[in-house]
């Protein structure tokens, strides 16, 4: 039973990863249902798993990090995931090397900074993806691919040298870590350790919700070790999963902010009071962030 869910589990991935090259390639924020059934059937035929209408159905419908619109289109809830999972398509095509994947991702228009940040970090510590597009640009010019691997090899490279070396946040010129300052409380965020809106595998049925909470808990453990970039991808899988889930997202606010990106710390915590609005872990992170760029501008101003 556990090894059909794993089997399930790779397939949603795999149809996450799909459906965000095809939004990206088609420059359209949704994907038309029949294109999703046509690549599920093909994936599970593959994969050797009995096609039927409703196997294909139950994997769309469990896949709950999408909304479905009247007209039958499937769009995804908040659109971190279609980068994150396109930057992650783009980073294990060019792990694997093979020439004619990796044009077929950038016979395209140059990917936005969203993508190429997450895709900068999930190379953060491997640098598995320059070999790929140094080989590339020694190569004769190809319109799109070309343009964009310089793109892509010029982005990331900038951005992982940006990224504090030790993963947290620098010290600013006068010693001291801006989390550190104090002013009505600590200013650190809480970890989420326990995410109560899920069940467990004790329960009678294995459902998307207990593997959500298995994701959950390996992102924690990585998150707790500092482990930012590799926490990400459990933490992002999770709310997939279950999109009650908003203390995966929580936790991902912490990783960014502890990465120093603090503008996509606060979109996301916003996100999360969209949909929560009384989430009070969300509104104490908001409110820490807030001061903390209040801090950061008066420094700015200070040292101008």
């Amino acid at each position: 039973m556990e090894a059909l869910a794993s089997q399930r589990n790779h397939i949603r991935f795999l149809l996450l990863m799909e459906i965000s090259w095809q939004m990206w390639k088609t420059d359209k924020p949704f994907i038309a249902s029949k294109k999703v059934f046509s690549f599920l059937k093909k994936l599970l035929v593959a994969k050797k798993i009995p096609v039927s209408k409703h196997e294909i159905n139950s994997i769309i419908k469990d896949s709950s990090c999408f909304q479905i619109d009247p007209n039958g289109n499937l769009l995804f809830v908040n659109h971190y995931f279609s980068d994150y999972f396109l930057a992650k398509r783009l980073y294990l095509t060019l792990c694997k090397q093979k020439e004619t994947s990796i044009q077929k991702l950038l016979n395209t228009r140059l990917y936005n900074n969203n993508i190429l940040y997450f895709l900068a970090m999930l190379d953060q510590k491997t640098n598995r993806i320059e070999v790929p597009l140094q080989k590339i640009l020694q190569g004769e010019y190809l319109n799109n691919i070309t343009e964009n691997a310089l793109h892509i090899y010029y982005t990331t490279s900038q951005l992982k040298n940006s990224f504090p070396k030790n993963s947290t946040m620098e010290h600013l010129n006068n010693g001291k870590n801006i989390t550190q300052f104090n002013v009505t409380q600590h200013l650190d965020f809480s970890l989420e350790v326990k995410n109560n809106t899920i069940h467990t595998k004790g329960t009678s049925t294995y459902t998307d919700k207990s593997r959500a909470d298995h994701f959950f808990q390996q992102g924690l453990e990585l998150l707790k070790e500092k482990r930012y970039f590799e926490a990400m991808a459990p933490f992002f899988t999770a709310k997939s999963l279950d999109p009650d889930c908003f203390k995966a997202y929580n936790n991902l606010s912490i990783i960014f902010k502890n990465l120093g990106s603090f503008s996509i710390a606060k979109q996301i915590v916003q996100n999360v009071l969209l949909e929560d609005p009384n989430n009070a872990r969300a509104k104490d992170h908001l409110r820490i962030l807030e001061t903390i760029d209040k801090q950061r501008k008066q420094l700015e101003y200070q040292k101008g």
